[in-house]
C-alpha cells in the first residue's frame, strides 16, 4: 500500500477506490478504517505460494489464510467506511 498525502481535513474513501490500493501481487477486495479514519485494506494474494489474505493499515501488514480470518481480525479492530463501528473498534 503506497501511503498518500491529502491536502484536506479528511479523506473520503469508498469501495469503489479498492483499485488505488491493489498492487501487482495482491488485489484489494475491501476497505475499512481506523478510528482516525486511515484506510485498512483487505487484500487477496494473487499467487497461492504466498498467505492468501493481507490486512494492511498504517505501516502494519497481517497475512492470514483465509478471508473469515482476516475479517475475524478488522471486525475486532476497524471500522467500515460508512462510520458505524463493528465491536467497539479499537485501533
Amino acid at each position: 500500500m503506497f501511503h498518500k498525502l491529502i491536502y484536506q481535513k479528511k479523506a473520503v474513501y469508498s469501495q469503489a477506490d479498492v483499485d488505488s490500493f491493489s498492487t501487482k501481487d495482491y488485489t484489494c477486495v475491501k476497505l475499512m478504517r481506523t478510528k482516525k479514519g486511515k484506510p485498512v485494506a483487505i487484500s487477496e494474494s494473487n499467487d497461492t505460494k504466498n498467505w492468501h489474505w493481507r490486512v494492511q493499515y498504517g505501516f502494519s501488514t497481517v497475512v492470514f489464510p483465509s478471508y473469515a480470518d482476516a475479517m475475524r481480525f478488522c471486525r475486532d479492530r476497524f471500522f467500515e467506511l460508512s462510520d458505524t463501528a463493528q465491536n467497539g473498534g479499537r485501533a
